[in-house]
């Protein structure tokens, strides 16, 4: 081996183990300003979601295939000795949509029946991750029917394509740009 080669590929290897993910159309989403007031007959949630679609989602999106996308909360017990215990209290079920003929997109939510319109997509997906003030129902008796554990919230989000045709949906299980998925949230109850 010359010496430049010597040089060269060790170089290069350091180079691509400092950056083994370089995917600048990587989707996410994240959650941000995360916060719970109140008490369990009335918890207050507030926070911001940061989504950022994949470039198959956005193309999707344009080509007139409705994203669906949900957030969901679910309260929770820890278990030192098995698996945490999770039970759903309320999903928030959204569409997002593009007509091509006005250009804008459309956001609706389905459990308030309202509807938002948008001229860009970055204005939709800032609406879409808004939830402030918003209301859990009452967990009041299902955190006095258990034992004395430490009980949370936790929250999650993710969105989805409507319709994924067959093979779409088998590659859709080895693959993360037909989908979203955030890591979630978990906030520990007084």
């Amino acid at each position: 081996m010359s010496g430049f080669s010597k040089i060269f590929f060790p170089l290069m290897m350091v180079f691509l183990m400092a950056f083994p993910s370089l995917n600048l159309s990587a989707g996410d989403i994240d959650f941000k300003d995360f916060s719970i007031k109140g008490t369990p007959e009335r918890f207050e949630v507030s926070t911001r979601i940061e989504y950022k679609l994949t470039d198959y989602l956005s193309e999707a999106l344009k080509n007139g295939v409705t994203l669906n996308s949900r957030v969901q909360f679910l309260l929770g017990e820890h278990s030192s000795w098995w698996f945490n215990k999770d039970v759903p209290i309320l999903t928030v079920n959204y569409q997002l949509k593009y007509h091509a003929l006005s250009r804008h997109y459309v956001l609706s939510r389905s459990d308030t029946n309202e509807h938002w319109n948008f001229s860009s997509l970055s204005a939709s997906l800032r609406k879409l991750g808004e939830l402030k003030h918003f209301v859990l129902p009452d967990i009041s008796e299902s955190l006095n029917d258990k034992d004395d554990g430490e009980f949370y919230i936790f929250a999650i989000a993710d969105m989805v394509p409507a319709t994924l045709r067959l093979p779409l949906r088998i590659q859709s299980l080895f693959s993360d740009q037909y989908s979203l998925t955030s890591e979630g949230v978990l906030w520990p109850l007084p």
